[in-house]
């Protein structure tokens, strides 16, 4: 093999790799889109769920607070 088809074949051998790992690239960037996507979905659902049981543990606590009320009431009596 002369110097010239060495060359061309290191090159092509490049060529390869390139396409390769831009076809990869491409790939990883799509799947680190979808993760976002889903991370941004699950960050929602989580900040609904804080909401919930909060609103939970304030009812929680009004109930708490009036059933001490009425005890106060029965102890004073």
């Amino acid at each position: 093999m002369d110097t010239l088809e060495k060359l061309e074949e290191k090159i092509n051998k490049a060529v390869t790799l390139i396409e390769k790992l831009t076809n990869d690239n491409e790939n990883l960037i799509k799947k680190n889109n979808q993760l976002n996507n889903e991370l941004s979905k699950l960050k929602l659902e989580i900040a609904a769920m804080d909401k919930s049981e909060n609103e939970k543990s304030e009812k929680v606590k009004g109930k708490l607070n009036s059933i001490i009320g009425k005890l106060n009431i029965i102890e004073q009596i």
